[in-house]
This record gives structure tokens, C-alpha cells and sequence, in this order.
């Protein structure tokens, strides 16, 4: 059976969907493809040597609609381990199988990634150091994961999930409406965190942002640091509260939302330099998080969290140095 699926969300750039599935091509990748296209102008390429599934889901012209999107593409997933990765970066499959290996043999983590790094093209590639400041999330109980997620979050947009996980995620941010970046890019971090361990690894070759074509799904996107001053958060922090309340209530029958609040709270007061947030609100927030949430509750029984179990052992080396020997060798590609 077929371990993992990889999703590739598009918004046009169909000239670097090109380079990117013709790399997968060359790295002889034996895992199904899902385009996930909300381009303008639908993507016509065709790669014979790659499983790959593709379907049109209108233009993404807000995030919102990306959401839509996302859902729609988890939804035809079957295999137990999923991942999703940009047209404009690279990825090294070597890295991905040792990944799926660990995750094979370790069934109490919920997410696994390698390095992360940026790879200038060129005459003579460079790549920079890895983007993250610590090696990994491992604590032992969920509260320890969010604490620590939620105060050195780095993008979980790249990490191999257990496939329910990611389904559960965009279903519920599909059903929510979700139009704010930060609650799409935390939650599926914090919903992971609750599910398993998340390993992370420093120094094995994996992703690389590949810097001057990155791509803004809105004009609205904003960084955690100026949350405060859009217009989504004040919607965004009951509903991620809610969202992790629900999530523990179902789960484990006990209450964490306290946690949870004052934790994530401190963070948004820490990266926005605030003294204080009105401890009202705070109090507010916590306690209609307590509430059922019909939305919430509906998406998170459809589906189990006693993982399928994942059957591959393909080991071997994913070194930074010989994934750029081989880009040197086809740059055109």
C-alpha cells in the first residue's frame, strides 16, 4: 500500500509546477500526487511517469476559498500519511521516506519533518542554515506540545500528518469559514500537537524555500507579530480556543482550554509587545470556549484518531550536499 499522498495547492505559477513535479520526476516518486488548483486559468501539464490526480476548484480568490479547496483535496486522501508542499520550493524524497520509516515505527507522533532551509538557484547553489531555533516538540502530554508550539510555532505547512489529522483540520476550518491566515496556519499546528509527539530533525536534507516567488493568497495575509492590528482576531482567538477545547473534550474528557488561553494569550501579548490584554476578554473567551460547538463536534466525529498503522521501511540517506550535487546537474530542469 502507498504510504503517503502529496498536495500541491496551486494559485497560477504554472512554469514552477512544471519544475517542481519534474523534479519529483527525476527523483523517481512513487507517491500519489493531488493538484489542488485554484489558478485563474486551470494548470495543463502532464507528467506520465507520475501518479498524479488533478481537479479544478474555481479561482482562490480568498482564503476562505482556499479553504474550500484544501478540504475538498484532503477528502480524496487514502493513504494513512499525508503532506502538502508549494510549487515554488523543492522538496528531497529521500528525506520524505525517512520520514514515513520513522513514523512507521513510532505510532505515538503525529507529525514528522526533516530540515528546512533556503536554496538560492544559480551557477553555484547556495543554501542558508536551517530556519528553526529548536531541534524538537517531543514533550510527553498535549499541554507541554501546546505550550511549546504555541510559543516557538514554525510552520507545520511542511511536515508529514497522519492523514485524519489533516482531514479533521480543513474540515473544520472549511465549515467555519475561515477568511484569517493566522487561524489556518495555527491550528492544524496546535491540532497536531494534540494528537502525538512531533518530531523534528536539524540536519537531514527535506524542504527548501527557494526565495523571489513567493506567493500572497490574499491581500490580507499578516504575520502573528500584527495580529492585534487586523481585523480577524478578535473572531480568530475564540474560535482557535474552541477549536483545541472541543478537540480535548472529545478526545480525552478533560478540560486544557485554561491552559490553552493563558498560554496563547501570553504569545499573542509577547510577539504584538503588549503589556496586557483585557483580562475580561480573556475571561470571556475562555468560557464560551466551554461550549458545544455543533461545527466543531460534527467534523471531529466523523472521523478516528487510532491512526492506521503504516507499513515501509525504506531507509537511507538525505544529505544536504548530494541533493545539490544533483540539482547542478539538471538547473534547466
Amino acid at each position: 500500500m502507498n504510504p503517503l499522498t502529496l498536495i500541491l495547492p496551486l494559485l497560477g505559477r504554472h512554469k514552477l509546477t512544471d519544475r517542481i513535479l519534474s523534479n519529483l520526476e527525476k527523483q523517481n516518486c512513487e507517491f500519489k500526487i493531488i493538484i489542488a488548483d485554484g489558478s485563474e486559468s486551470p494548470y495543463s501539464g502532464d507528467y506520465k511517469n507520475l501518479d498524479v490526480e488533478y481537479f479544478y476548484n474555481g479561482f482562490d480568490d480568498n482564503i476562505s476559498q482556499f479553504m474550500n479547496k484544501m478540504h475538498c483535496a484532503m477528502q480524496r486522501v487514502e493513504t494513512p500519511l499525508c503532506m502538502t508542499f508549494d510549487n515554488d520550493d523543492l522538496i528531497d524524497l529521500r528525506g520524505i521516506r525517512n520520514g514515513i520509516s520513522f513514523l512507521s515505527d513510532n505510532k505515538e507522533y503525529s507529525t514528522y519533518r526533516n530540515d528546512i532551509r533556503v536554496l538560492h538557484l544559480g551557477s553555484k547553489i547556495k543554501i542558508k542554515e536551517s530556519i528553526y531555533t529548536y531541534d524538537s516538540i517531543e514533550q510527553e502530554n498535549s499541554e507541554e506540545r501546546l505550550s511549546q508550539v504555541i510559543r516557538n510555532f514554525n510552520s507545520f505547512s511542511y511536515a508529514i500528518f497522519r492523514t485524519p489529522i489533516m482531514k479533521c483540520t480543513f474540515e473544520i476550518l472549511d465549515r467555519l469559514k475561515n477568511k484569517d491566515f493566522q487561524l489556518y496556519m495555527k491550528s492544524w499546528a496546535y491540532i497536531a500537537s494534540i494528537f502525538g509527539k512531533c518530531k523534528r530533525l536539524h540536519n537531514e536534507s527535506y524542504y527548501y524555500f527557494i526565495p523571489g516567488h513567493s506567493v500572497v493568497q490574499t491581500g490580507k495575509i499578516h504575520k502573528f507579530s500584527g495580529w492585534v492590528n487586523t481585523d480577524y482576531w478578535e473572531t480568530s482567538c475564540p474560535k482557535m480556543v474552541s477549536i483545541i477545547g472541543n478537540l480535548h473534550e472529545h478526545i480525552y474528557d478533560k478540560d486544557v482550554r485554561d491552559f490553552f488561553c493563558k498560554h496563547f494569550m501570553n504569545e499573542i501579548c509577547r510577539t504584538n509587545s503588549l503589556e496586557n490584554i483585557d483580562q475580561n476578554y480573556i475571561d470571556t473567551m475562555v468560557s464560551e470556549s466551554h461550549k458545544y460547538d455543533s461545527k466543531i463536534q460534527n467534523v471531529i466525529s466523523k472521523y478516528s484518531f487510532d491512526f492506521e498503522n503504516v507499513d515501509y521501511s525504506v531507509v537511507c540517506p538525505a544529505k544536504h550536499e548530494d541533493f545539490t550535487k544533483e540539482l547542478s546537474s539538471c538547473l534547466n530542469m
